[in-house]
């Protein structure tokens, strides 16, 4: 699966980077809403996972500018923002194709929405991924205080 990652934090593109990688997934990177569109025309995308708020053109042009473009326009789309207010929450406008991950939640939770939305819609479950379901990894009372390497927090 190719991913197109858009995030002007360069850090956090890196983190998410080598999570996504770890799944045999390709990941090409764009620091803003612009030179992401260049990089779709040149590569072939199954999903963008893109932050809102970023220079240059932020997310919610860039997912408008995306769905505009015929090819384009049933590409999966899954925002991610540190905020997630009203007007944040408003950028998914088609929930079979759009989805929202606030910055913060598990590699895990991300990796579930990519999957969710790549999954043809006839196949996926009705609901979509909810951060409501709390998975406990398994710890001794040794590890106390110790975070876990099985799902780092991005």
């Amino acid at each position: 699966m190719n991913i197109l990652l858009v995030d002007d934090e360069s850090s956090y593109r890196m983190l998410v980077k080598h999570a996504l990688e770890e799944e045999q997934w390709t990941v090409f990177e764009a620091e803003n809403g612009s030179s992401a569109i260049d990089l779709l025309h040149d590569e072939s995308i199954d999903i963008i996972v893109s932050d809102i708020y970023m220079p240059v053109m932020d997310g919610l042009k860039f997912h408008k500018t995306v769905r505009s473009i015929k090819k384009f326009e049933q590409v999966p789309f899954l925002f991610v923002s540190a905020f997630d207010d009203d007007y944040t929450l408003g950028a998914v406008q088609n929930f079979r194709l759009d989805g929202f991950v606030r910055k913060g939640k598990s590699i895990s939770f991300l990796k579930e929405w990519i999957r969710y939305l790549t999954t043809p819609e006839s196949k996926r479950s009705l609901t979509p991924p909810s951060s409501e379901i709390k998975i406990k990894p398994e710890r001794s009372s040794n590890d106390r205080g110790k975070g876990s390497a099985r799902s780092p927090i991005l």
